[in-house]
């Protein structure tokens, strides 16, 4: 970090007192030349900063003050690279910090659209973004240190909670009794430092790979990322309920709604969906969503003869509480799959003549909104006879929006699909040619066309996901894609070219390049991708999930390797092309019809380009003997193979590429796999719960309440919806005074316990230090 320093005797003089701690002597010094104060305060302010020395800082600024020499009292600021605030933000001083920002001292900012003033009590609306100004005379687009430096002091912690802490609108205020204006609330939206925060570790994320691909400072912009990371943990680790936790990770600043049809992300979603994975592994994150998943709680916890779990002898409480879970399974799992079959649709359907909201408005929203309704219509029986708080559609409205009930009808469908796809694979039919009056073969039609249907309903939704927000897209997703690409398009060339080209022949009579069997073996490739799926939903197990993860893990890194292999390979290939054309059939030398030198019996694959790709191949995963490349003189009896000068670099270059291709670069892999496991297997935890939240939190969406090939229903519905929501609804407001205030007191006590965490380690550093000091003493005498 370059500061450009004060002038040389001023700095001696200074460091002299400050040395001293002398803040009369300092005061004076300053005071002295009443000609040039103002530049010699600031001076004296950056020097204590640099030398972080908060308490003569502090009597500094005080006096400063006085004599409105501060920013806060009119006085002139700093420029950029003499601003002691952005110095204390790049050393994390917090203590001359918070003195510099209590005087008024801020770091410069970028302003997109409007303009923001604090002045007398002014303030006006404004884009804030904490971005210092760039210096046209001196900063270069391409310096990564200053840009890193300017990031490093605009994603201080410290400062960006005091500007959200400090703020006048929390001046002599109490949650209880004050009301914040418009114009407050905009202003705290905008430097909420939860927010912010999020902005900067994707800011940080970005960073991390430039033109060149990694930027050399990548490990420190993940370093600051991790800070911001264990900032918003330690607020989560501040809240004392659930209701707090819930008000956190709720809050939606562009929310104007009660339903759940939401364009803007809340604290949680942008959590999950930015991969901010040590917040969403955090306790009370997760049982934050678990709580969700229940649908807050008002899930029915009642368990079918569970007095036969209390009743059995010699069972331990944990298997009580299992063989429980299983009885509330056995209840509710087959509920709700009857439930879905036969009375969601047509419940839906039923809700259309109403207000159509059955789907996107909560149990407990509804209720709200009835309370208003009540409060606000002066014919209380108005409201009674038109909306019974306990009937039909109350009931199923609040199995809907349990999202653990949403899992089940997806898993049976699911289930349902990979049987089918079993099914169509060990009876296969020409579904154009078969004849419709023999009952087996009409089954067999009926199974098939609802496999290609689920199919291609899968296919559809895979390609409404891309137009989806990008943070909802995973691996799975564009696997998923693949996957059904591959069913559909491969059952439709294969029966259209068997039908019209091969009907009644066998395919494996037929070339394996004839579009039905490439057909074929797309819709083969399909089904082992759609059963590799599965793995997807052992994640949901706490016993599978890591090892699930490790094996995807390995996988990516085999795949990194390719590029590798594909080097190497070529390499050798084109070596042992060259030095074995001799002998390669169809070489100008076969026609001379000499026969002196001839290649070994095991060495005939080096005779074909085709045998010589596949020897090489499969040598990657297991070595063979010289006796593949061994070339031989005819009528030696004696020596089983020739050692002339050509015919041994053959034998030398094949063991060299076993040695690097097989025993290396094998080794090479595991080792890299070893590496990757022992990263993951380190944080199994954090990452397992959160790939299990980000595959939970898809069933948070209404949109899974009619799972695939039922899609076309929510869609139906959404527009019936929108189409009503414009006459019914009423813009709501969020109450977001009490997220402001409860994010401000979590961080202040925050503050607070690290402050006394702190205090704690100086004294214990103080103790040890005069224990030393006094254990030294007494081996002198």
């Amino acid at each position: 970090m370059s500061m450009r320093q004060p002038a040389e005797n001023i700095e001696r003089v200074l460091k002299k007192l400050i040395e001293e701690r002398d803040n009369e002597a300092i005061i004076n010094f300053i005071d002295s030349y009443s000609s040039d104060r103002n530049e010699k305060f600031k001076s004296s302010v950056h020097q204590l900063t640099v030398w972080n020395d908060p308490e003569t800082l502090q009597s500094i600024l005080t006096w400063g003050e006085e004599k409105s020499l501060t920013p806060a009292t009119g006085g002139d600021g700093c420029q950029d690279k003499d601003n002691p605030i952005l110095v204390a933000c790049q050393e994390d001083f917090r203590r001359c910090m918070g003195c510099l920002y209590q005087h008024g001292y801020r770091m410069k900012e970028v302003q997109d659209e409007a303009y923001y003033e604090e002045d007398k009590g002014c303030v006006s609306q404004r884009s804030y973004r904490m971005k210092e100004v760039k210096d046209e005379t001196d900063y270069e687009e391409d310096d990564q240190v200053r840009q890193f430096l300017r990031f490093h002091a605009a994603s201080n912690v410290c400062y960006l909670s005091l500007e959200f802490t400090e703020h006048k609108a929390f001046q002599n205020k109490e949650q209880s009794t004050t009301e914040l204006t418009t114009e407050e609330i905009d202003i705290l939206d905008q430097i909420d430092p939860l927010r912010k925060v999020f902005k900067k570790m994707k800011d940080a994320d970005s960073n991390v790979e430039d033109f060149q691909g990694s930027s050399e400072l990548k490990s420190n912009y993940i370093g600051i990322k991790k800070k911001l990371e264990a900032f918003t943990g330690g607020i989560l680790t501040q809240c004392r309920s659930m209701h707090e936790v819930k008000t956190i990770l709720d809050h939606n600043p562009e929310d104007d709604d009660d339903d759940e049809l939401d364009d803007a992300y809340t604290n949680w979603q942008v959590a999950l969906f930015e991969g901010h994975k040590d917040l969403v592994s955090h306790p009370n994150f997760q049982r934050y969503l678990w709580r969700k998943m229940t649908g807050d709680g008002s899930i029915n916890k009642e368990i079918p003869f569970k007095f036969l779990a209390d009743k059995i002898p010699n069972l331990s409480s944990t298997s009580k509480f299992r063989m429980k879970r299983a009885l509330w399974n056995i209840k509710n799992i087959p509920l709700t799959i009857l439930t879905f079959l036969f009375c969601y649709p047509f419940v839906v359907f039923a809700d259309f003549l109403k207000k159509g909201d059955i789907l996107f408005v909560n149990p407990k929203a509804q209720e709200e909104r009835k309370l208003k309704k009540m409060w606000n219509n002066v014919e209380k029986q108005q409201t009674d006879n038109e909306d019974n708080p306990k009937g039909c559609f109350d009931y199923f409205r609040k199995r809907m929006h349990i999202p653990l009930f949403r899992m089940i009808p997806y898993f049976f469908i699911k289930v349902i699909y990979l049987n089918l796809i079993c099914f169509s694979f060990l009876y296969p039919v020409d579904p154009f040619g078969a004849n419709f009056q023999e009952t087996d073969k009409l089954v067999l039609i009926v199974l098939l066309s609802v496999t290609f249907i689920i199919s291609v309903s899968y296919l559809v939704d895979d390609i409404i996901q891309l137009f989806r927000p990008k943070h909802h897209k995973s691996f799975w997703n564009y696997f998923s894609l693949l996957t059904h690409l591959l069913l559909v398009g491969g059952a439709v060339i294969a029966s259209i070219s068997y039908h019209l080209f091969y009907r009644g022949k066998n395919l494996a009579d037929l070339s394996g390049n004839s579009a039905v069997n490439v057909g074929m073996a797309m819709v083969s490739f399909g089904a082992g991708m759609e059963f590799f799926c599965v793995l997807q939903w052992l994640i949901l197990l706490e016993t599978t999930g890591p090892m699930v993860l490790c094996v995807l893990h390995a996988i990516k890194d085999a795949l990194r390797m390719v590029s590798i292999y594909i080097v190497l390979f070529v390499a050798h290939f084109i070596a042992f092309r060259s030095l074995y054309k001799p002998f390669h059939l169809g070489s100008t030398n076969t026609t001379q019809n000499t026969t002196t030198y001839v290649l070994a019996k095991d060495a005939n694959s080096f005779k074909t380009q085709r045998g010589l790709i596949s020897t090489l191949f499969w040598r990657i995963i297991a070595s063979a003997g010289p006796e593949m490349v061994n070339i031989k003189k005819t009528g030696d009896t004696t020596n089983d193979f020739s050692l002339e000068f050509s015919h041994l670099m053959g034998l030398i270059l094949w063991g060299l590429y076993q040695i690097i291709i097989y025993v290396l670069m094998l080794n090479l892999l595991i080792a890299v796999m070893n590496t990757s496991y022992s990263e993951l297997w380190q944080n199994r935890k954090r990452e397992s719960k959160y790939s299990k939240s980000f595959f939970q939190a898809k069933f948070l969406e209404p949109l899974e309440i009619f799972p695939v090939p039922f899609r076309w229903i929510y869609y139906l519905a959404r527009a019936v919806y929108n189409s009503k929501k414009e006459k019914n609804q009423d813009p709501i407001k969020q109450d977001k005074k009490k997220y402001f205030f409860l994010v401000r007191e979590l961080i202040l006590n925050k503050q607070e316990a690290e402050f006394e965490k702190s205090s704690d380690d100086k004294i214990n550093d103080l103790k040890k230090d005069i224990f030393n000091e006094l254990r030294k003493i007494n081996k002198l005498k």
